[in-house]
C-alpha cells in the first residue's frame, strides 16, 4: 500500500496518539526549520502518514503537487527538500536500530526505486542535493520482462557503485535510456542485445542529442552482470577476464585481455561452439591469454564470413573461397599461414568433441612457404643521439623507460612490468630482475650503474615499494605499452626529433642492441642469452650486423699484398683522345 493511501490504515489507533507520534517524530529532525516541519505534518495528517518511515516517492510527488498549489513561485522546493531530509533522517535511524545486521541493501521489487530515498543511507545520501530528482525515480512496475528488469536494477547499484561526480551522472541517465530502449523494443536480457541493436540504440541516443559512445552503457551492463553473478556465465555474448581468475603467468599486464566478444558471430550455433572452444582454450590448455585472444579473433572473423550457414555444414569449396580472400589481403606469409592453422584448430576441436567427422579442407594444401627474411630495424645513431640531447623534454616516467629500452635493450612490455625490487646491487655491478612474458621465465642481466642510481632516486622520490609496479597508470597498474608508444611518439614530435618524421617503434632498440653486442665481438650465443631467446635462428633476425660486416670485409680485402686490388693502379689523365676513360695499368702478375 502506497503512503499517500495509508488514510484509514490503522483505525484501531487513537488519532491524537497518532498526530502525537508523527509531532515527536518530525521534532527529532532538528536540521528542519519549523515552517517546514509544520507543512509537512498537515500534508501527512490530511493522507494518514502517520510515521516518516512512510515517506515514500508517490507521497513525495503528492507532496509537491500540494505545494505548488500554495505557491505560485519556485519558493516551494525548500519544503519539498526538507521533506526529503526527513526522509533521509528517518533512513538513519532505521539503520541504527538494526545497525548488527549489517548495511542495508534494497530489494528488488516491481514499484518505484527513488534514489534519494534509498535504503543505503550513504546512498541515499548521495542523491540528496541532486538539481533534478525526477531523474532519480526508477519504475520497475513498468510491463517489461522480469529478467531484464532485474538486470537494470541490478547494473544500477553497480553503476553507483562503482562511479562518482559527473561519470556517474552520464551513467545513470544513459542507463535510464537503455531501460526504455529495452522496454520499447522488448528485449528480455541485457545480455541478448545484439550489434544490430546496439547500434539501433547509439543512433537513437545520437538522434536525442547525446554525445560521446553511448553504447559503452551496454558493455558495462554486461560486464556488471558478469562480475556480479553467482557463478561464471559461461553462456554470456562477452567474458570479462578479469571474473575468471585467470593464473597471472598467464596475463600481460603491460598489455591485458579485457574481454573476449562473441557477438560478431550472427549464427547462434556456431557462437556456442566458439564459446566451448575458447572456454577450453581457457580451462584445460596453458595459452596465454593474448594467444588465445589471437586465434579466438582469428576463428571469430572466419565464423562473421560464414554469416548465417552452419560452419559444421562447411564445403571444400566454401573453405577455398575464405581462404583465397585472406589471401587477397596482402598478407606476410607467417601472417597468412598462423589463420590458417587457428582455423585448423577449430576443426581439429569440432572433430575431437563429435561435431564433425572429417574438416571439409587440407590445412597443407593452403599454407605458404616461409622465406626468412631479415629486416635492418636498428636505430640510426643519429637519431639516438638527437633523443638523448632532448630527452630532458621529456616526462620522467618516459624518458626512464626509453633509457632501459636504449640501454638494455628490453621488450616495452618487460619495462612496463618492472617491479620496485627488480634492480640490485651483485659485488661491484648493477643488476635488474626481468619477468619475461613471453616466455614465462626470469632472467637477470647487468645494467649500467648510471640507469642504476636513476631508478633509486625515482623509486624513492615516488614512494614505490618492492611490490609495486616502477612505471604505473594512474589506477596504479601497469603501464600499458600501447600508452607509452603514444606518449613517446607524441614527444618525439613535439621535440622534433628527426624534423619530427620520426616513427618511434620500440622494438628497434632492441635490435639496436644485439648489434651492438655482436659487433663487439661477442658471440651469438651470449647474444641469445642475454636477449632471452630459446633459439639461435631468432637472435639472427635481431642482428643488423651484414653492412657493418661487409665493409669490414672489404677494407681486410683491399689491405691484404698480392690481392688483385693491390696490383692495379690507375693511370694520370682523365679520359684519352677517342673519348673512352683511360684503363688502368697492370703492374702485377696474375
Amino acid at each position: 500500500m502506497q503512503a499517500y493511501q495509508y488514510l484509514q490504515a490503522a483505525p484501531q489507533e487513537d488519532t491524537g496518539q497518532l498526530q502525537e507520534q508523527l509531532e515527536r517524530e518530525l521534532a527529532e529532525c532538528t536540521e528542519i526549520l519549523p515552517t517546514h516541519r509544520n507543512k509537512l505534518r498537515a500534508f501527512m495528517e490530511g493522507r494518514g502518514i502517520w510515521h516518516i518511515c512512510d515517506l515514500d516517492y508517490p507521497a513525495r510527488a503528492a507532496y509537491e503537487q500540494f505545494l505548488k498549489g500554495q505557491f505560485r513561485s519556485t519558493a516551494y522546493m525548500a519544503y519539498l527538500k526538507a521533506m526529503d531530509l526527513v526522509k533521509l533522517h528517518s533512513i538513519k535511524e532505521q539503520v541504527r536500530a538494526v545497525r548488527e545486521r549489517g548495511r542495508p541493501t534494497a530489494e528488488y521489487g516491481n514499484g518505484i526505486l527513488f534514489l534519494p530515498y534509498h535504503p543505503d543511507p550513504e546512498i541515499a545520501e548521495r542523491f540528496i542535493d541532486a538539481a533534478n530528482k525526477g531523474r532519480l525515480a526508477w519504475d520497475f512496475g513498468q510491463k517489461a520482462p522480469e529478467k531484464m528488469k532485474r538486470q537494470i536494477f541490478a547494473s544500477l547499484h553497480y553503476v553507483i557503485g562503482n562511479y562518482n561526480g559527473d561519470q556517474l551522472q552520464v551513467h545513470l541517465r544513459r542507463l535510464k535510456e537503455l531501460y526504455g530502449f529495452c522496454i520499447d523494443r522488448k528485449i528480455a536480457s541485457i545480455d541478448g542485445i545484439e550489434l544490430v541493436q546496439a547500434e539501433e540504440f547509439e543512433e537513437t541516443m545520437q538522434a536525442s542529442g547525446e554525445k560521446g559512445a553511448a553504447y559503452g552503457i551496454i558493455d558495462l551492463c554486461r560486464k556488471a552482470l558478469f562480475m556480479q553473478a553467482a557463478e561464471i556465465c559461461w553462456d554470456a555474448n562477452v567474458w570479462y577476464m578479469e571474473r575468471l581468475h585467470i593464473q597471472p603467468e598467464r596475463l600481460n599486464p603491460a598489455k591485458p585481455v579485457k574481454a573476449m566478444s562473441f557477438l560478431e558471430v550472427t549464427h547462434k550455433g556456431n557462437r556456442e561452439l566458439l564459446k566451448k572452444y575458447m572456454r577450453y582454450g581457457i580451462g584445460v590448455t596453458n595459452l596465454s591469454i593474448s594467444v588465445l585472444r589471437t586465434e579466438m579473433i582469428w576463428v571469430r572473423n572466419f565464423l562473421s564470413e560464414a554469416g548465417r550457414e552452419d560452419i559444421c555444414q562447411a564445403t571444400g569449396k566454401q573453405m577455398e573461397e575464405y581462404f583465397l580472400k585472406l589471401a587477397d589481403k596482402g598478407l606476410q606469409p607467417k601472417s597468412y599461414n598462423a589463420q590458417v592453422m587457428s582455423i585448423q584448430h577449430f576443426f581439429n576441436f569440432l572433430i575431437a568433441r563429435g561435431y564433425i567427422e572429417r574438416a571439409p579442407f587440407c590445412v597443407d594444401y593452403y599454407l605458404k612457404k616461409v622465406v626468412p627474411k631479415h629486416n635492418d630495424r636498428s636505430v640510426d645513431a643519429e637519431i639516438r643521439a638527437e633523443i638523448l640531447q632532448k630527452l630532458p623534454g621529456f616526462p620522467e616516467d618516459i624518458r626512464l623507460m626509453y633509457l632501459h629500452l636504449w640501454g638494455i635493450g628490453l621488450r616495452i612490455s618487460e619495462v612496463c612490468i618492472l617491479k620496485g625490487d627488480a634492480y640490485y646491487i651483485q659485488g661491484k655491478d648493477a643488476w635488474v630482475q626481468v619477468y619475461q612474458t613471453k616466455m614465462r621465465s626470469y632472467k637477470r642481466i647487468p645494467i649500467p650503474y648510471a640507469l642504476y642510481r636513476l631508478m633509486m632516486v625515482y623509486l624513492k622520490k615516488h614512494q614505490i615499494g618492492p611490490d609495486d609496479y616502477a612505471f604505473q597508470n594512474s589506477q596504479g597498474e601497469a603501464y600499458r605499452s600501447a600508452t607509452f608508444r603514444l606518449k613517446m611518439q607524441e614527444c618525439c614530435e613535439k621535440n622534433g626529433i628527426k624534423g619530427g618524421e620520426y616513427i618511434f617503434r620500440s622494438h628497434d632498440y632492441r635490435h639496436g642492441i644485439a648489434t651492438l653486442f655482436y659487433d663487439s665481438g661477442v658471440s651469438l650465443q651470449g647474444v641469445r642469452d642475454y636477449l632471452g631467446h630459446v633459439y639461435e635462428e631468432m637472435t639472427q633476425q635481431y642482428i643488423d650486423y651484414m653492412p657493418r660486416k661487409i665493409e669490414k670485409a672489404n677494407e681486410k680485402y683491399f689491405k691484404e699484398h698480392g690481392s688483385l686490388a693491390a696490383g692495379l693502379k690507375i693511370r694520370k689523365g682523365g679520359s684519352g683522345s677517342d673519348g673512352k676513360q683511360d684503363q688502368p695499368e697492370r703492374t702485377g702478375k696474375l
